[in-house]
């Protein structure tokens, strides 16, 4: 590419700029253009700005090494990861591919920058009429929801605040440095880990919670988002080994202050402190706790403590190498102290997401993943998080008899934990009872009503039950909570109205997604829409000839599409093409490192696609099912 390049002064982009047809604003961090408006992660932006600083130059490699991370040494991986995702988001923003030839990579020197760099005065005023993804016109139900500015499915009354029911905010940072992140949002969870012990006192989950961090929302709108009747919220301020914490208790009805305390103690006191604000809270709103279990298990080793804490902050952020960090913090706290339950069972986490990371999944990584879950479990058999990522490890494994058995004990210690439930309804689906599933996934929403894959996944199986009317609105309350979800997700709006027989609507939604595979997949559904045969053939004709982007030796990555491609021949009448794709799919899988797990995915995807269901009755679906007698 060799458009003119223009390299203005860091100050001058600092209120935003524009790279051709995206605009970027490095405070937010998102990038907005055609392709809708998409975040990047703090460092991606970084290093974007500093490129920007030099459009049209060859930047060295060490140069955005010693500007991106000062006084800290990464390796020339953790770069090339964030080059990858920069050229990966604003292809995005773009709705196009060929913008990823926007980052030039010169081997062995640097990257230069191939574009118009032009600054934007006022970004914030442009972005209030930017390119993000609208609704059409018409569209009552989306109306309604920009109204009520609060995300809800059909089923309103399963949405109902308890009576009793609270969001534990993540804790301010205090400290002079700003450098205790980590020990806030570590002390957040152990209150709502402790707070979820109540029997009578519904707990917000830590990712619903955390999603409000950094937003100027007031009690009552925070209410609203979340549907509870209390909010917790507080600082932790560090000083060597000194710690100042403070605490107060809201209800939301009236913004009165129920309950409110400050604790000046040594960092070694940090766990006693957690459970005194335990106590006072489900004191002041009359609730039940049992903390006794927890007075059984022996406290950790306070340095241990905090290095997993810190593992825990770089393992939830997922900046470009931040797993690998969170790992190496978690093996320093178990070196300090080898019985500490918890950081075994991060660390085989940490571990799990390593090894699905490279190609192909490391089988080093996956045993050291169930040692450490085998290590976790057998230091603490109550510790509900150990039996998840034992169960984790068998599911990969394909052993759903103990996958199953893991997840059961980890229920007894957390019988309403969101992720657990989302387990219990998988399993629910796996056996075809949709009614359990949905009731399930539902369970799981209250707990967690801003955690978008609940939601997606809640859709999913209201769509493959046929609750067409609600799956919309599901969705519909997706994208009121995350305008910026993949196109993969928002398709669905597009296949619910077609199976409706609201094609027209069903051709403007689909035409809304960025040209490529998903507009594609949702255009050829639309062969008997008035006008689109031509079009809607067309579509399918690029989908037969599709290729995946590397890596195209991984058949999991296009499961999807293939079931996609088999629902389009399934819907137009070809039930014979429909099952030599499924199959192909599936034979291809038997050879895959993980065949049990990826033949799983593509089952329970084949399961939930609603235009396979004409399909069901033909005897090769019980053989695609893997149930023939």
């Amino acid at each position: 590419m060799n458009a003119p390049v223009v390299s203005p002064s860091a100050r001058t982009l600092e209120q935003g700029f524009q790279l051709g047809a995206i605009r970027i604003d490095p405070r937010s961090g998102e990038a907005s253009g055609p392709g809708g408006c998409h975040k990047l992660d703090p460092k991606v932006m970084e290093v974007l700005f500093v490129l920007a600083q030099h459009a049209g130059q060859v930047v060295p490699r060490e140069e955005l090494l010693g500007k991106v991370w000062p006084n800290v040494v990464v390796t020339d991986e953790v770069l090339s990861r964030c080059i990858y995702d920069l050229r990966r988001q604003l292809s995005r923003a773009g709705a196009s591919d060929d913008l990823r030839a926007l980052i030039e990579t010169l081997p062995k020197r640097g990257y230069r920058l191939h574009a118009e760099v032009t600054p934007i005065e006022s970004l914030a005023e442009a972005a209030s009429t930017g390119p993000h993804w609208r609704w059409p016109a018409g569209w009552a139900l989306a109306a309604a929801l920009a109204v009520l500015g609060v995300a809800i499915f059909a089923a309103k009354d399963s949405l109902k605040s308890p009576a009793k029911s609270i969001a534990v905010l993540p804790f301010d940072d205090l400290s002079e440095t700003h450098d205790q992140a980590y020990l806030a949002d570590g002390f957040t969870e152990e209150i709502i880990d402790r707070l979820n012990q109540s029997t009578d006192l519904r707990v917000i989950a830590r990712t619903s919670s955390f999603a409000l961090r950094g937003k100027s929302l007031n009690v009552a709108e925070i209410a609203r988002k979340l549907h509870v009747t209390h909010v917790l919220e507080g600082s932790v301020r560090r000083s060597g080994d000194s710690l100042r914490v403070t605490a107060q208790l809201i209800a939301t009805g009236d913004s009165s202050h129920l309950w409110s305390s400050m604790f000046e103690r040594e960092l070694g006191d940090l766990f006693a402190i957690q459970d005194e604000i335990a106590v006072a809270v489900t004191s002041a709103l009359r609730a039940t706790l049992k903390l006794d279990e927890r007075v059984s298990r022996p406290m950790p080793n306070v340095e241990a403590y905090d290095l997993v804490k810190r593992g825990e902050y770089f393992y939830y952020r997922r900046a470009p190498g931040d797993i690998a960090r969170s790992a190496e913090l978690f093996e320093q706290a178990i070196a300090i102290d080898p019985a500490y339950a918890r950081a075994w069972a991060v660390l085989a986490g940490a571990y799990s997401y390593q090894a699905w990371s490279v190609d192909p999944p490391s089988e080093v990584l996956r045993a050291k993943q169930g040692d450490a879950a085998f290590r976790a479990v057998e230091l603490d058999p109550s510790l509900a998080l150990a039996h998840v990522r034992l169960a984790q490890y068998y599911h990969e494994a394909g052993d759903k008899d103990n996958r199953k058995r893991h997840i059961q004990l980890a229920l007894q210690a957390e019988p309403d934990d969101p992720l657990l439930l989302g387990y219990q309804a998988g399993d629910a689906l796996d056996a075809d009872d949709f009614d359990t599933a949905i009731t399930l996934q539902k369970r799981a929403l209250l707990r967690d009503p801003l955690n978008t894959m609940i939601r997606q996944n809640l859709g999913a199986m209201l769509l493959g039950d046929g609750r067409l009317e609600e799956a919309l609105s599901t969705y519909e309350a997706l994208f009121a909570i995350n305008p910026d979800a993949d196109p993969d997700i928002k398709i669905e709006i597009s296949r619910i109205l077609a199976l409706q027989g609201r094609r027209e609507e069903a051709a403007a939604a689909a035409l809304l997604l960025p040209a490529g595979k998903c507009r594609d997949q949702a255009m050829a559904l639309l062969v008997a829409a008035p006008g689109r045969r031509e079009e809607a053939n067309a579509a399918l004709r690029r989908l037969e000839a599709y290729v995946p982007a590397p890596p195209i030796d991984r058949p999991e990555h296009t499961i999807i599409d293939s079931v996609r491609l088999a629902e389009i021949y399934a819907y137009r009448g070809r039930p014979d093409d429909a099952f030599a794709t499924l199959m192909a799919k599936l034979e291809s899988l038997r050879t895959h490192p993980h065949a049990a797990l990826t033949t799983w995915i593509l089952r329970r995807e084949s399961r939930v696609a609603p235009f396979l269901k004409p399909l069901h009755a033909d005897p090769r679906w019980a053989e695609l099912l893997g149930e023939q007698a």
